[in-house]
């Protein structure tokens, strides 16, 4: 096959992924990836100058193993792309997605140093894209916050919060998703630190979007309130607390099969405040349904 042929053939299989990857079949996507990334091994083997169609190559395949959660292979591929960016300039911005999806393989593996630095760089280079890639960078910001809090780096873990709430509401207002997810973080590090007043706000100011917003996970919903009502526990607000994990853990009941561990925690400190409340019955009683659930589950 000629070097002609094999770049169109490259190309062709590359549109391929894409199709069967918008139309949900991942185990052929990732089939037909991998025979992308050999066709585009061979063929710098003579053309050195399709160098960017094997790093296009790979960060698909890449992307798509770590979907299927085949995260040991994903970091081979990832780092087979980055060194091919030194051979072969790479524009920045698909430098930082490659990056920002080799940190999120190390954060998974917990490998936090790893991914801290990668994730550092992304967001440098997100930032330099003319416009920057705002939102981009805000999620990496709270990945960044999540790994400093459970390093014990509070001031890092803060710093990195709030600045990825600044860019979401500036950028998609006061009521979306994705800024109820860093109060929620945010409510999380205070809590976890001790400033029980503070990370009641920051549980309450979630809550209030995630009630508002048109499209939220019912997960999200219950976790917000079980969050919320285990900050009104530590602040002596049982009544409060109560009414809170009543309605967290009727909404997590309903969605069991997407958050197992969330319904079982809330259930847990649900149980734990009826035991401090004196109510031991009440206590067991909450315990065994909770078991009972999740049995049915597994």
């Amino acid at each position: 096959m000629s070097n002609k042929n094999k770049t169109t053939v490259l190309k062709v299989l590359i549109e391929r992924v894409h199709s069967l990857k918008s139309g949900g079949k991942l185990n052929e996507a990732i089939r037909t990836a991998q025979t992308a990334v050999d066709t585009a091994r061979r063929l710098i083997e003579t053309n050195p100058d399709q160098t960017l169609n094997l790093i296009t190559s790979l960060e698909l395949f890449g992307d798509l193993l770590r979907e299927s959660d085949n995260y040991t292979d994903a970091e081979s591929i990832y780092i087979e792309a980055l060194e091919q960016t030194r051979l072969a300039k790479s524009d920045n911005e698909q430098l930082a997605r490659i990056k920002s999806s080799l940190a999120s393989v190390y954060d998974f593996n917990q490998s936090p140093e790893l991914a801290i630095a990668l994730y550092q760089e992304a967001i440098e280079l997100f930032t330099q894209l003319v416009p920057p890639s705002e939102l981009d960078v805000a999620n990496l910001r709270n990945n960044l916050g999540m790994l400093y809090k459970e390093n014990g780096n509070f001031d890092s873990a803060e710093e990195n919060y709030m600045k990825s709430l600044e860019i979401f509401e500036r950028i998609l207002g006061q009521e979306n998703a994705e800024l109820a997810v860093v109060y929620n973080n945010l409510g999380t590090l205070y809590y976890s630190s001790g400033f029980f007043a503070q990370a009641r706000e920051m549980h309450e100011q979630a809550l209030e979007i995630r009630e508002n917003c048109t499209h939220i996970n019912s997960t999200d919903l219950g976790q917000s309130y079980a969050n919320l009502a285990t900050t009104l526990h530590q602040l002596g607000n049982n009544e409060d607390a109560l009414q809170g994990y009543k309605k967290a853990i009727s909404i997590l009941e309903n969605s069991l099969s997407n958050d197992r561990e969330t319904f079982a925690i809330a259930c847990s400190n649900y149980a734990l405040l009826m035991r401090n409340l004196g109510k031991k019955r009440k206590a067991i009683s909450i315990e065994k349904r909770a078991q009972k659930l999740l049995r049915k589950q597994t």
